[in-house]
């Protein structure tokens, strides 16, 4: 039990690539500013980044975060389009999250659209009442819906082309469709006059890392 008498959650994190958000979320959780404990990390790139990180982390920390490449050349019955988990990729991941126990799945800078058992067990379905039925979160570097189903500078590009103003980091539950659950949080990154679509992306990672685990508790709170 945590000092407030909350218990801590536990958290498994999706990711695909280099894995700072992750590494900002875990220190965060170390430091006691959100009441959660990762205990998992997937990732579908077998040479992805954020298994280094955790490595360096758990040494750090005195942890034991398990880390797991699952992915469709690992499980790669039931493909469908492209970019999407197979089913038997969703399965398998499925039943890592639930042979530990957690509570809650990240998705932080996964690439693959989510289907099959991992979305049906942990993703927004129709049949919710509450936002916080669904136990599976992402993030996402932009103004939904406007940048609905870009990621990275690509969505810093439709912000500057549209004049938008302003660019954001966006939190939402997971839902069958791109970028499509309802919104958690969001928090507008200005855009300045001499930003290009690298440096705006800059800001708005420095802003998801900053807010992240206070979303991520103040949603944790709610859904107690």
């Amino acid at each position: 039990m945590s000092m407030s008498g909350r218990r801590k959650t536990g958290i498994a994190i999706l990711a695909s690539g280099s894995g700072s958000t992750a590494e900002a979320f875990i220190h965060a959780s170390q430091a006691g500013i959100v009441n959660a404990e990762v205990g998992l990390v997937i990732a579908n790139n077998a040479d992805a980044g954020v298994f280094s990180r955790v490595a360096r982390l758990n040494k750090e920390y005195g942890l034991n975060i398990k880390t797991v490449n699952i992915s469709g050349v690992t499980h790669s019955k039931g493909a469908g389009e492209k970019g999407e988990q197979t089913l038997e990729e969703s399965t398998a991941i499925c039943e890592e999250i639930n042979r530990g126990g957690f509570g809650l799945v990240l998705l932080l800078g996964y690439m693959k659209k989510v289907r099959g058992d991992l979305l049906n067990e942990f993703g927004a379905l129709p049949s919710h009442k509450s936002i916080h039925q669904a136990r599976m979160i992402n993030t996402h570097p932009g103004p939904l819906p406007q940048t609905k189903g870009l990621f990275g500078v690509h969505a810093q590009e439709v912000v500057l082309e549209t004049g938008l103003g302003y660019s954001a980091q966006t939190l939402h539950v997971v839902a069958e469709d791109y970028d499509s659950g309802l919104i958690i949080a969001e928090h507008r990154v200005p855009v300045l006059p001499n930003d290009t679509p690298e440096s705006l992306f800059e800001s708005v990672q420095l802003t998801e890392k900053t807010y992240l685990p206070i979303d991520i508790d103040n949603f944790l709170k709610q859904r107690i």
